[in-house]
């Protein structure tokens, strides 16, 4: 797996492997010839050079430009930073004329380095930055950012203003900003470039197919339906039985792996799926209108047998009862129990029922219902979507799936980042999909973290797969779940 680093990971990597005897500045030299060894630099270059280190990555790059016979000029925003000075004195003892005040820019060019802000930049860009920026954006110019976009908080992927780049070169480790919220959109092509810093501290681990495929080895032939699971789904009421149906349509949990399935349900409501249901057993419960109650001896009749389960899929508003089923089952069973949707609108009700918890849990919240769950407020997790979800699985003693463009996988120790998803998954019951998918492999005896990156990362693919059929607009949830069954082709 590749890792991405938060900021102050990066920070902490650049100053040891400094410390250990490559001097800043050679540093710099060696992003400056990655930046410049990747592309053909045809045309016009304007090279917009920050205050800090970022800024003399650019300076740099202007002298090897220069040493190579091209001419870009190169834009100062004030001040240059100790390691910058030294680029900048080189370029002027050779008689380097181009360098202009960046009052001076002319953004009519083929191409534009940003350089203005390096990874350490937090907050919004003050108004003569800003306008910098916005007047990056609305040239015609392919615009290349060095290291991260300028304006983008490295750690998160927000921003008040920010460069939109069309391609990014990330030094050595990507950052995690680069892939969370608005990142992938102001990013563009992200390439990451070796310059020697050394991987001093555990980073985020970001998913990639060869990891996926370890998880789906060769069968045995001598093996039957029994030897790979018994999984069940309860979920649907009334309203919504549609999640339920999406989560089993196309034999997810079967098709990824699991080897018997149950669809249990309110028992007035059977009716309606089993034509939806061919090689999944129905059950159902007693209910009142179409909705669960808390029954105890029925639970653990419908339970019997079941090695993992998906809970809270279409359950309905019915939030009291709800939550008695769930305490009770996750209390007392020491099987894997996935908790989504209106299970975990249930769950926050009272979350302490964790702590108590015999079952390995998983809960795959979006931030809306993470924000339900923690207490805090979207903004605030939006703001942090690593570093919460870490500290209440880490709390907890579960394993979070914070679902996004890019998802996060957090057991509280280990991180994952899936950064395959995309717009053709914002559909509602796009979740309930995915929630069968990982039912399917926890049923075969992989872990929960392992089962929730995998999952998260097929499913994205599927989807990704469909866009050529039906563009990033036409793909809908059961269109993923049909196609499902290429999952188990990502093992080859």
């Amino acid at each position: 797996m590749k890792s991405a680093l938060t900021t102050s990971q990066m920070a902490y990597c650049d100053k040891t492997t400094i410390d250990g005897g490559v001097p800043s500045r050679e540093l710099m030299r060696r992003v400056a010839q990655a930046v410049y060894d990747g592309r053909a630099w045809q045309g016009r270059t304007a090279i917009i050079c920050g205050k800090g280190n970022n800024g003399g990555d650019g300076l740099a790059l202007a002298e090897i430009m220069a040493d190579g016979g091209l001419s870009p000029k190169v834009y100062l925003c004030g001040g240059v930073s100790e390691d910058g000075r030294y680029y900048l004195d080189r370029l002027t003892s050779k008689g380097y004329g181009d360098i202009y005040d960046v009052s001076l820019c002319d953004y009519d060019v083929d191409i534009i380095v940003d350089c203005i802000f390096g990874t350490g930049f937090k907050g919004q860009p003050k108004e003569q930055y800003a306008e910098i920026i916005n007047k990056i954006n609305a040239s015609r110019a392919c615009k290349i950012s060095v290291d991260i976009p300028s304006g983008l908080d490295g750690d998160s992927g927000r921003f008040k203003v920010c460069v939109k780049a069309d391609e990014t070169v990330s030094v050595q480790y990507a950052k995690t900003g680069l892939y969370l919220n608005d990142g992938k959109d102001m990013t563009g092509k992200l390439s990451i470039v070796d310059v020697g810093i050394g991987l001093h501290t555990d980073g985020v681990k970001v998913v990639e197919r060869e990891d996926v495929a370890k998880l789906f080895p060769p069968r045995k032939l001598n093996t039957h339906k029994g030897s790979f699971g018994k999984s069940a789904i309860m979920g649907g009421c009334g309203n919504y039985l549609g999640a339920v149906r999406l989560a089993n349509m196309g034999l997810c949990a079967l098709r990824s792996g699991g080897g018997l399935n149950a669809v249990i349900t309110p028992c007035s409501q059977t009716k309606h799926i089993l034509g939806s249901v061919v090689e999944s057993t129905v059950i159902g419960m007693t209910d009142i209108d179409g909705r669960f109650v808390f029954d105890k001896e029925e639970i653990d009749k419908t339970l019997s047998g079941v090695d993992v389960l998906a809970i809270g899929m279409g359950m309905g508003d019915n939030y009291t009862q709800n939550a008695k089923i769930i305490r009770y089952i996750v209390e007392n069973y020491k099987i894997k129990v996935l908790i989504d949707a209106d299970g975990l609108n249930s769950l926050a009700r009272d979350v302490s029922m964790l702590k108590c918890a015999k079952a390995q849990i998983m809960l795959t919240p979006h931030v809306k219902e993470m924000s339900r769950l923690c207490g805090k407020t979207t903004e605030e997790i939006l703001d942090d979507p690593i570093g919460i979800a870490k500290e209440f699985a880490n709390e907890y003693g579960v394993v979070v799936l914070l679902k996004g463009a890019s998802s996060v996988m957090t057991d509280g120790r280990e991180v994952y980042l899936t950064t395959n998803g995309g717009a053709e998954l914002s559909k509602g019951g796009s979740g309930d999909t995915l929630s069968g998918v990982i039912l399917g492999m926890l049923s075969w005896n992989n872990g929960l973290l392992e089962s929730a990156y995998a999952a998260a990362y097929l499913t994205a693919e599927v989807a990704k797969s469909l866009k050529e059929e039906f563009s990033e607009y036409g793909v809908l949830p059961s269109d993923v779940a049909r196609k499902i069954k290429e999952l188990c082709k990502e093992r080859s």
